[in-house]
């Protein structure tokens, strides 16, 4: 993409110069440092996320990037899903729970955000996704209110977490740490793999290749990490995590049903927060859940900080914010449909299928 340069004035009045252009072959470095230094940067913004959704997902991705006199000032990765039924779209980001602009200053938000808005309308799409952590800058852009994401402070240390849990959760800790169960991080690829398309099976959702789980591991290999739950031999749940700055991110996980008596997922999640505070990270990510699900009361049993998700969406030929979630009414019926297809039909017709759904 031709580089923009866009001019713009600061609140006290003096001329600015943006320039917005197309990330360059080999600056990929120069971009991961600028979002591992920027408040608002998160593990999503990673050149190695785009790498990973072009190359399982199929999808083109621009990297946008803004500069000012002192170097990159922002940074905008988007991916273009193209897509015949439910038409073309960009999101920032596909696979992540964030994305959005990553900017020191408002010139260079506004700047991204203006060539990301440009960007849409030249190809044409029905909008522009914007999977924002936090809102850096107020728009006037359309949201809809759907996710909210949780986090813990690891600071305090176990004990004090522990005390600091509801009693209902805390009882079902201490439970499944008497129920036989061991945290291990040996669990291999393909006992993960099986665990969560089952997890995603009973939810009615189309499950990823396991390919996205080999390149998230190949592409990360120094920032995740699978750790797993055995009952005895049998692996009967397992997550991925994502290391970022001090913060642990567990990013995809499951458990198999028959083994709830003894309250597995209870005992990975506490598990990894205490090694996770042993090793020195500090901030523990849930992620986000959408509200009135199974996952969101699972979470707010935690006693956790949640904060809601601001999405934000750029209109091109849509009229109106896109309904993609699986709980709208339009999606009871497939949804419904593909819980009664067999396990093994789903783990080869999935990976065809969710690369083509906007919302992931």
């Amino acid at each position: 993409m031709a580089s923009n340069s866009v001019s713009l004035h600061s609140a006290s009045g003096a001329a600015s110069q943006v320039e917005v252009s197309e990330l360059k072959t080999g600056e990929e470095d120069h971009w991961d440092q600028f979002v591992i230094s920027s408040p608002s940067g998160t593990f999503c913004h990673l050149s190695g996320w785009s790498r990973v959704v072009t190359e399982v997902m199929g999808h083109r991705c621009f990297h946008l990037v803004a500069r000012n006199q002192r170097g990159i000032s922002g940074v905008f990765p988007i991916s273009w899903v193209r897509n015949k039924l439910f038409g073309d779209c960009l999101i920032s980001l596909p696979l992540a729970v964030y994305g959005g602009i990553c900017a020191e200053d408002e010139e260079s938000f506004r700047g991204l955000l203006k060539a990301g808005s440009d960007l849409a309308r030249r190809l044409g799409v029905k909008y522009l996704e914007m999977r924002n952590r936090t809102e850096q800058f107020s728009t006037s852009l359309p949201g809809r209110d759907l996710y909210v994401t949780f986090s813990q402070d690891l600071s305090v240390g176990p004990e004090r977490l522990l005390q600091r849990l509801p009693r209902d959760t805390r009882y079902a800790v201490r439970k499944s740490r008497k129920s036989g169960l061991a945290w291990t991080e040996d669990l291999s690829l393909d006992e993960f793999y099986d665990i969560y398309a089952r997890s995603v099976y009973r939810l009615g959702t189309p499950v990823f290749s396991k390919r996205l789980f080999v390149r998230l591991r190949s592409e990360f290999s120094d920032h995740c990490r699978l750790f797993g739950v055995r009952k005895g031999p049998k692996a009967i749940a397992g997550v991925l995590c994502f290391y970022f700055r001090e913060q642990v991110m567990p990013y995809y996980g499951g458990s198999l049903p028959e083994f709830y008596k003894d309250s597995p997922n209870n005992f990975m999640y506490w598990n990894l927060m205490e090694q996770s505070y042993r090793e020195g990270y500090r901030h523990f990510d849930f992620g986000r859940s959408k509200y009135g699900t199974g996952a969101f009361n699972f979470k707010s049993s935690w006693a956790m900080e949640m904060t809601p998700l601001p999405y934000r969406y750029q209109l091109i030929r849509a009229k109106d914010v896109p309904q993609m979630s699986a709980a709208d009414e339009k999606f009871r019926a497939p949804v419904a449909l593909w819980k009664k297809l067999p396990f093994a039909c789903t783990k080869i017709l999935g990976p065809r299928l969710i690369r083509w759904i906007p919302s992931v």
